[in-house]
């Protein structure tokens, strides 16, 4: 590997304030991108629902699983922002080019098999007993969707390279447009302008992939163009294959990727068996869940910014440094979410009313359930938040094997069964589903606090 001059390298931080100044400085940036990228997936959601009812749950449930999907391969990518946070923490350009590189090789090699399942999705789910009118419905936007993945995989990609050289601005700024252009090619396609045909469900699919190409594209131009960023545009050396950093992405990546299927299986079945419990409760948890997406794009940042500075500090061989980036994330994100678990304990009826209409008395039993059900949804959002930031802070240091067994024992081993047990045979209902779900992210941030703790 090459030495490189010191101005490369990236800033180590030398007291409490200085972790402050540069934490925040990836870590706002990313809470603005986040919480706007929400509006991409609603944005389809709330204008198909103008449609009818079997577009808005057609787009809702088969949109709910192709996302899930790409949170899949966003988490195998994640890690290629750890390589290029330890490369910019040690000065080593050839680190962050190769990382990036390889990085985007990942990205185009998982899209097929991704692309393929979400073109034969819809026949999966037909196993399950849906609605063959809904399935219809679905297959028509899942296969307008699929051509996404590329584009957003490899965005995903790019965005960690600006994010690990703690230039993260340009990734707010472009999702911050990509929502209004993503609503307003949705409202063209779905119900056609100006000679466009009215494409429906599949115009809704059609705006969100040329947005991600859009975005892409606009990615693209700003690092070949970027005066630091440009040494590191992989496009005329694509084809040079590095084995080694392929394989330290993949045995990084994959276990990362375990978790969220982990993660994302304890919420697929708490859903599951929410259902047993009939529409309130489904609603009521639906309208906690919303909540809790909102939280927990603010934790995601945090994480992200905690994995960012951790590396760098370690790639320059500051350990003392890293460990203060980690436990900065902490006390950051707690003191941010506290707020919000304030408001869902103090004003249950404004959160639900985001969602459901108080006026309407077929809604009144969901707020009454709403209620009952804040304390626990309270102390769930602080302790996601933990477990969401001391999970990355590890991947900044490259411990993501052990972290994976520790959350399927989390999730699996204490947050489902507790959930069904306190749900089940000790008649708690909906409330125990959610002290399920709250001991599984409790129990995997301990253990993980744990391990911050004793290595590192």
């Amino acid at each position: 590997m090459n030495s490189v001059a010191p101005v490369f390298k990236a800033q180590s931080a030398s007291s409490w304030r200085d972790e402050v100044r540069l934490q925040f400085r990836v870590t706002l940036p990313l809470a603005a991108a986040f919480l706007v990228e929400l509006g991409i997936y609603l944005t389809d959601i709330l204008v198909v629902g103008r449609l009818g009812s079997l577009a808005f749950g057609a787009v809702g449930l088969a949109g709910g699983l192709i996302w899930e999907f790409t949170y899949v391969g966003f988490s195998l990518l994640m890690i290629v922002g750890v390589v290029v946070a330890h490369g910019y923490g040690a000065g080593v350009k050839d680190d962050v080019a190769t990382g990036v590189r390889m990085g985007l090789w990942i990205a185009l090699v998982i899209s097929i098999p991704w692309m393929a399942l979400g073109w034969f999705l819809t026949d999966l789910m037909a196993l399950t007993g849906q609605d063959p009118e809904v399935l219809a419905v679905g297959r028509l936007y899942l296969q307008a969707m699929i051509w996404h993945f590329p584009a957003t995989f490899m965005f995903m990609v790019l965005r960690q390279v600006v994010t690990g050289l703690s230039k993260p601005l340009i990734i707010t700024l472009i999702m911050v447009v990509a929502v209004p252009l993503n609503l307003l090619l949705n409202i063209m396609l779905v119900f056609g302008f100006a000679g466009l045909p009215a494409l429906g469900v599949v115009g809704a699919g059609v705006a969100t992939v040329a947005v991600a190409w859009l975005k892409l594209l606009a990615l693209i131009i700003y690092i070949v163009r970027h005066p630091e960023l440009s040494e590191f545009s992989p496009f005329g050396t694509m084809f040079r294959f590095d084995g080694a950093m392929w394989r330290q992405l993949l045995r990084l990546g994959l276990p990362v990727a375990a978790v969220r299927v982990v993660e994302g299986s304890m919420f697929q079945v708490t859903f599951l068996l929410m259902g047993n419990f009939g529409a309130t409760a489904l609603a009521a948890h639906n309208v906690l869940v919303g909540v809790m997406m909102f939280s927990v794009s603010l934790a995601v940042a945090f994480g992200h910014g905690a994995s960012v500075r951790v590396a760098q500090e370690l790639g320059g061989g500051h350990v003392a440094a890293s460990r203060r980036a980690g436990w900065l994330a902490e006390v950051a994100v707690v003191a941010v979410v506290l707020p919000i678990s304030v408001v869902i304990v103090l004003a249950p009826d404004l959160t639900t009313s985001i969602f459901l209409d108080p006026d309407d008395p077929a809604n009144d039993t969901t707020f009454v359930l709403a209620r009952e059900l804040r304390w626990i949804a309270a102390l769930f959002v602080v302790v996601q938040a933990v477990e969401v930031v001391i999970s990355r802070a590890l991947r900044g240091r490259k411990d993501t094997f052990v972290p994976m067994f520790m959350s399927a024992v989390g999730f699996w081993l204490a947050g489902i069964p507790c959930g069904w047990l306190l749900a089940h045979e000790f008649d708690m209902g909906p409330l125990g589903l959610w002290i399920g779900m709250t001991t599984g992210f409790g129990m995997t941030a301990v253990l993980m606090l744990g391990r911050w703790r004793r290595t590192g």
